[in-house]
């Protein structure tokens, strides 16, 4: 019986260390945080585009015929003039085209004027009845077959001196020659391109951008871009209306609106702001996000963790800028979210 009273008492003590043990243990229900109240407003972003200066009016030239080059007169680098000859080519059938057709135009006009001589003398014998109808209207005609000869003569002259202009390329405007891509005794086909000119004192730039930042620029537009450290203007020339099939994005050219000396080639850097309207702004650090579910921030309303979702738009600086279809009225936990959950009793620090 006394053994029996002695294992009683012992459970009854082990129970009692137990539950005062569990009263000590219990952890607290309320996680301490920090916050801060944050409102709409309207916050700006910049895209910083790079982009390559092109000379505004820029050529590839070429012969419109066939030929071996005979003559290169510049050099690359060089600064040209306008209709300065630049290259010719020797093509052997100019020439003898243009011979021939001299020397058988000489034969008709020659011809020309002994048969209107004949036309005249065959005329008066007709008023004595001396020269027969059939006669005067022969040499008529012969004389009408030779000006028509002439005329088509006149054309493959025409034609030849065309041919003869061709072999040899102008420069289209005052320029700098950047490319030579024949040389003297090479020969080139119709249409090959040979040099290329760049006026260097008019500059543009092309740039692709997206749809969003296309619909937000007009013709006559002025953009900012950085060359070198410091701030230059540009001006919306072109936009393109239908957006390139494969990267789906809209082509926009810039003129420079002031001059760079030796800047073809070189990188410059275009601005674009972008206006977001009614959003919020926080440190990136105050959004919960695990990969897998839409992200989120925790507010404290009376004193609980409540989950209020965002859509995000961009990161700039550590900060985050974010849209949210209802206002956020109450504070923002911006300490502590990584331990509390939606529900959550919070103390909020001073």
């Amino acid at each position: 019986m006394k053994v029996f009273k002695l294992i009683i008492i012992v459970i009854v003590v082990i129970l009692s260390a137990c539950k005062d043990a569990n009263v000590t243990q219990q952890p607290s229900l309320v996680t301490t945080v920090q916050t801060q109240l944050t409102k709409r407003a309207d916050v700006t972003r910049l895209h910083e585009i790079p982009a390559v200066f092109l000379a505004e009016n820029r050529a590839n030239l070429s012969f419109q015929l066939s030929g071996t080059i005979n003559q290169s007169l510049v050099k690359i680098g060089e600064h040209v003039q306008q209709n300065q000859i630049l290259m010719s080519l020797y093509n052997p059938n100019i020439s003898p085209a243009l011979n021939t057709n001299m020397a058988r135009l000489e034969s008709i006009q020659a011809q020309i004027a002994q048969a209107q001589r004949d036309v005249a003398r065959l005329a008066e014998l007709r008023k004595n009845n001396s020269a027969s109808k059939t006669a005067f209207e022969l040499k008529e005609t012969s004389l009408k077959d030779l000006i028509a000869q002439k005329k088509a003569v006149k054309a493959q002259i025409s034609l030849a001196l065309a041919n003869q202009s061709e072999a040899t390329i102008k420069a289209p405007f005052a320029g700098t020659i950047v490319t030579i891509d024949a040389q003297v005794g090479e020969f080139v086909r119709s249409g090959q391109v040979v040099m290329a000119i760049y006026q260097q004192d008019m500059l543009e730039v092309e740039v692709n951008l997206t749809l969003q930042l296309w619909d937000n620029i007009s013709l006559d537009d002025n953009i900012a871009g950085i060359y070198n450290g410091e701030i230059i203007e540009f001006r919306v020339v072109e936009l393109a209306q239908v957006a390139d099939a494969k990267s789906h994005l809209m082509k926009v050219i810039f003129k420079l609106t002031s001059s760079i000396d030796n800047a073809v080639g070189q990188q410059v850097t275009l601005q674009f702001p972008q206006m977001y309207q009614a959003v919020y702004q926080l440190p990136l650090e105050v959004i919960v996000d695990d990969g897998i579910n839409k992200p989120y921030i925790f507010t404290v309303v009376n004193n609980i963790a409540v989950k209020h979702y965002i859509e995000p738009l961009f990161i700039d600086n550590g900060y985050i800028v974010f849209g949210s279809d209802a206002d956020i009225q109450n504070p923002v936990v911006i300490k502590g979210q990584s331990r509390i959950s939606a529900g959550t009793k919070l103390q909020v620090a001073q």
